[in-house]
């Protein structure tokens, strides 16, 4: 299965999202969940109308996502009120002051630090999975 890289980037008051692998598509929403939610239907018509020569193999097939955010503040904005500032410093143990330098703008984090929250919120969410109620 092919997965399509989603880059989802602040727009106005929403986001959009391009996928560099289907030249010419871009979706923009009021949020991240509604454009999750429109993404697909929005790839297969993109693809239904594109030349005979613009088709390649892999659009027969299933695909699935992965998406990736221009910066933390868009994904921040982008789970409206899931996570914050403050918790994904805790996540990713990271100084709450530093990260909202970075939310804001102020100080961009390098790779490094990008990796280190990456690391934090998939941590955070294997933990997630593996709870349950009696």
């Amino acid at each position: 299965m092919k997965i399509l890289k989603v880059i989802i980037c602040k727009a106005g008051k929403g986001v959009s999202a391009h996928l560099p692998e289907l030249e010419g598509f871009v979706i923009a929403r009021d949020s991240v969940e509604k454009l999750k939610r429109d993404l697909s239907a929005g790839v297969a018509f993109h693809i239904e109308g594109l030349y005979e020569e613009e088709h390649e193999p892999w659009m027969d097939d299933p695909f699935s996502f992965e998406f990736v955010f221009q910066d933390i503040s868009t994904m921040i904005d982008g789970y409206g009120g899931l996570i914050n500032q403050s918790s994904l410093a805790r996540i990713s143990g990271i100084n709450e002051s530093l990260m909202r330098q970075y939310v804001a703008g102020i100080k961009k984090p390098s790779r490094k630090v990008n990796e280190r929250i990456e690391a934090g919120l998939k941590k955070y969410a294997d933990e997630l999975k593996g709870i349950s109620f009696a």
